[in-house]
């Protein structure tokens, strides 16, 4: 599933000639119903040196106030607000599509660039060229290092993922200096989260975007394998510095019990494990077909039955851990029959579509 290096004679804008006027940099930042998440987020990039050049805030029908709230604090911050909320893909569409930067830099509302994080960005795009996509390093409010980027899906991959083992073993002491985490240290990877995503604004629209077939997850995924292929580099930059609090734009922190720490009980508590596991299989469906699907369904849901035996151990800690995992277990369920019914459903429009049959792998 990993694509190829991207060949030598990449595409690219020339190197910035001597004199040249620095990088314009638009920031994006979607949000839904985190408002206090949101003005944190600004208050960071006012702090920023150097600022932004535009910073847009796509209110993607939130109930609790963020529209107002950040007209009446950042009168510079442009503000599109979408009546009926249409999902973070759709917004961050939206949003970018208001951006006149040369760089488009997209935040989760959840996340704090550190000061001089942007410079860093600015730095790296300007220094290379053929650096289509970058990710920032990504941290913990604890400051315990989080996933930045690294390879594409493989099924030991989807595996972890669905069994939390990954997660689990994280806690263990001393088991991050053996295995650190995940593009944290910087440099080439097949893909970064779009928790701190900067892309050139001109392969944005060479690649159209993110693709709206994903709607929550794995559109940052599909960027940065489509970016590769059409020869550009994708990579952390480790002094760009970014506090991610990982989750709260789904409202599972909360209910995880770990707010603020990078330890909870299993990994479903900082996603909607529901839609990852949809947009997913959708991923896998766009570049292998329903095959691809169903295998990539399969692996999710095995590695979830582990997580589920996990998680009934933990019912015998406590009755406050044991009422959590019962709600991890039911998420669990729900994202298994999620990830087949969109298996089913890919199935589903290859026959409508008249595509030769393929066997059941």
């Amino acid at each position: 599933m990993s694509p190829e290096s991207p060949p030598a004679s990449a595409p690219g804008p020339a190197p910035a000639a001597a004199g040249t006027p620095p990088f314009a940099l638009s920031v994006v930042i979607p949000t839904h119903d985190t408002r206090e998440l949101t003005l944190a987020c600004l208050a960071a990039l006012a702090a920023a040196q150097p600022p932004p050049n535009e910073i847009i805030v796509v209110d993607d029908g939130s109930s609790d106030g963020t529209a107002a709230e950040v007209a009446a604090s950042y009168s510079a911050v442009q503000l599109l607000r979408h009546e009926r909320s249409r999902g973070f893909t759709a917004a961050a569409n939206a949003g970018a599509a208001k951006t006149t930067g040369d760089l488009l830099l997209l935040l989760n509302s959840d996340t704090e660039p550190a000061a001089d994080a942007l410079g860093a960005l600015l730095a790296a795009f300007r220094d290379d060229a053929r650096l289509g996509v970058a990710g920032a390093s990504l941290v913990y409010p604890d400051g315990t290092p989080q996933w930045s980027g690294g390879r594409a899906p493989t099924r030991l991959w989807l595996f972890a993922l669905g069994s939390g083992l990954a997660h689990r073993l994280g806690g263990v002491r001393g088991w991050r200096r053996r295995r650190p985490v995940s593009g944290h240290a910087g440099g080439e990877v097949e893909w970064v989260t779009g928790a701190a995503l900067a892309v050139r604004r001109s392969l944005w629209l060479e690649l159209g975007g993110f693709d709206l077939r994903f709607e929550l997850y794995a559109q940052d995924l599909d960027l940065c394998l489509r970016a590769r292929a059409s020869g550009w580099r994708v990579a952390v930059v480790p002094a760009s510095r970014v506090v991610h609090h990982h989750g709260a734009t789904v409202g599972q922190l909360a209910a995880a019990g770990a707010e603020g720490t990078s330890q909870a009980p299993a990994t479903v508590a900082r996603h909607d494990a529901a839609r990852l596991w949809s947009d997913l299989v959708r991923w896998a469906a766009k570049n292998g077909g329903p095959p691809a699907a169903r295998r990539t369904a399969r692996w999710l849901r095995w590695g979830g039955m582990v997580q589920r035996g996990l998680l009934a151990l933990d019912t015998l800690r406590g009755h406050k851990v044991r009422d959590h995992a019962r709600r991890q277990r039911h998420a669990l369920r729900a994202a298994a029959l999620a990830a087949r019914h969109t298996a089913a459903a890919a199935d589903a429009s290859t026959t409508a579509a008249g595509l030769p049959g393929e066997g059941r792998t």
